[in-house]
């Protein structure tokens, strides 16, 4: 499988922590030991030349502190992380090796060593890293090293020592080819295990991790409860797929936008289109809005359509007003810079409208739709025609007043006014 940089590096992050984590087991486990060892040694022959216990506990966590430092250090490379993992596993096997050394026993004593068990938890502490490199690199050093302490027990003590009798086995120094067989035979079936069920969740990690990604840039590209819709959905979108909501629409324009992209570049016009949308975004977002869609220079906002909401007519008004505001102070923060003034104009009403999927087969896209969309962009055109900044409806004030929207001042209300494209007059309020 294939990955892009970004999924990689996260990858990699998360081996860096994994790495971070194997080593603290690793610690752990070295202090578990040692204290178990200090309270209560293992006698050894009084002319034998090496306590296992210490040397393996010693060298382990010598090795275990030297790889946390350069994990720390962000200096771990993949050599000297391969070296350390033979090392650890090659370590194991010659504190095994050496208690025969410390009860002055022959070698095929080293092969009844329960301290076998700890070579199944290297290997599996190796999968952390979610590489299956390790994992067999791991396994093959340990099955390797016990068919050399079976090698070495036999050249010691010669084929005398060889029984097929279970009992014999279990009970004596005597060894038992097929049990020794069965002993490498389970150290590669649990990596091969292990590996295999690695790859597994390497794979469904990378796929999580490349899924978080695409969500992260959805939401750079739609409204991230929009985008939330999309990537939980139980079941693939379609077109006609709606639901009916109760809801606030928001349709704003850039005044002034026209005349002033005469005279910018390219860039400087999608840096001032940049300005423009910096500014009313975060404060619909800030009122519990989505953006629907950028138009150009106009912006369509909604409350409560992507999810449902008490106050959703409430909202859209106090966004509006905050709108007003910071586009009266933007407008004079240019006219102090020498630039063109520009301002905000806005459209808001409040009623029933479809929330849904539309478009055609690959190319699909949340949006609103309904009368109450469409009056706010009406709204919003007709904002010249009474010669103000923003207009919404009686009946939408009365209900953000219901839902807890208290004005600044008191709204200047015009009666019966005929809209463009409206069959009936409309009694209008004056946001700004």
């Amino acid at each position: 499988m294939k990955l892009n940089k970004r999924v990689e590096a996260d990858l990699k992050a998360l081996q860096d922590k994994s790495e971070l984590l194997v080593a603290t087991v690793q610690l752990t486990v070295i202090a578990l030991l040692a204290m178990i060892f200090f309270l209560a040694p293992v006698e050894r022959a009084a002319d034998s030349p090496v306590n296992s216990e210490a040397l393996g506990i010693g060298l382990f966590a010598i090795l275990v502190m030297v790889r946390l430092w350069f994990a720390y250090t962000q200096q771990l490379t993949r050599l000297f992380l391969g070296f350390s993992v033979i090392a650890e596993m090659s370590v194991l096997i010659l504190t095994i090796w050496s208690f025969h050394l410390q009860f002055g026993a022959i070698p095929a004593v080293d092969l009844k060593n329960p301290h076998l068990m700890y070579v199944f938890v290297l290997i599996a502490l190796r999968g952390l890293r979610f590489e299956l490199l390790w994992v067999v690199l791991s396994g093959l050093t340990a099955a390797i090293g016990w068919g050399l302490l079976v090698l070495n027990a036999l050249y010691v003590s010669g084929h005398d020592i060889m029984t097929w009798d279970y009992v014999t086995y279990v009970s004596t120094s005597n060894v038992h080819l097929g049990g020794e067989f069965d002993k490498i035979l389970a150290i590669l079936l649990v990596t091969i295990i292990t590996a295999y069920t690695l790859k597994i969740g390497r794979a469904v990690t990378s796929t999580a991790v490349s899924q978080s990604h695409a969500t992260q840039d959805l939401s750079k590209f739609f409204d991230s409860d929009v985008a939330k819709k999309i990537t939980d959905a139980e079941y693939s979108l379609d077109v006609g797929e709606g639901e009916m909501r109760n809801a606030a629409i928001m349709f704003t324009d850039l005044r002034g936008f026209t005349k002033a992209s005469a005279a910018l570049t390219p860039d400087e016009l999608i840096a001032l289109l940049g300005e423009y949308q910096q500014l009313v975004g975060p404060i619909v977002r800030e009122h519990g809005g989505t953006i629907d869609k950028f138009m150009g220079d106009g912006i369509l906002a909604s409350f409560g359509s992507t999810s449902p909401s008490t106050t959703y007519a409430a909202d859209a008004m106090r966004a509006a007003d905050a709108i007003m505001d910071a586009a009266s102070a933007w407008g004079e923060k240019r006219a102090a810079a020498g630039l063109e003034r520009l301002d905000i104009g806005a459209g808001v009403t409040a009623g029933e409208l479809v929330f849904g999927v539309i478009g055609f087969e690959n190319r699909l896209e949340y949006t609103v739709i309904g009368e109450t969309v469409n009056l706010a962009a009406k709204l919003e055109k007709f904002n010249k025609a009474e010669k103000v900044r923003a207009l919404s409806t009686v009946a939408t004030l009365d209900l953000a007043k219901a839902q807890g929207y208290q004005a600044k001042s008191e709204k200047e209300i015009r009666l019966k006014r005929e809209v463009s494209g409206v069959e009936l007059p409309i009694d209008l309020v004056v946001i700004a």
